[in-house]
């Protein structure tokens, strides 16, 4: 399967972590977001790709620069031994936050935010 797939499964009910399970009291339907095969450096990988992409993205320089320090932030946590998903998470939705507010006006930041979601998904499946 490929990663961050939504994924039905019919008549299997070995669900594990995060999903959402819809029944009608004869049968149940699970979705579920799929990451398999997510490392650490493929999510450090995803941020770097994010943080190379700025310049090119019409920021202006504080939102730049702000962006900027925010991933390198979260490449720091993602490199640590034990690294704090609450970090994480709060530095990657801010950026989150922060793109989709600057690409109302600038369309190439609003092109950064599918990335920015996906790195959310990959952090809350990698880090505990």
């Amino acid at each position: 399967m490929r990663a961050g797939r939504d994924v039905v499964l019919r008549d299997q009910f070995n669900i594990t972590g995060d999903g959402n399970v819809v029944g009608d009291h004869s049968s149940a339907t699970v979705i579920k977001q799929v990451t398999e095969g997510i490392t650490v450096e493929g999510f450090l990988q995803l941020m770097e790709h994010l943080r190379l992409q700025l310049p090119a993205a019409g920021l202006d320089d504080d939102t730049e620069d702000i962006v900027d320090a925010d991933v390198r932030i979260i490449e720091e946590q993602a490199s640590k031994e034990k690294p704090s998903k609450a970090i994480i998470l709060s530095k990657l939705k801010g950026v989150t936050e922060l793109l989709t507010e600057t690409g109302k006006v600038v369309a190439a930041a609003g092109a950064l935010v599918p990335l920015a979601e996906k790195a959310i998904t990959w952090a809350q499946q990698l880090f505990q």
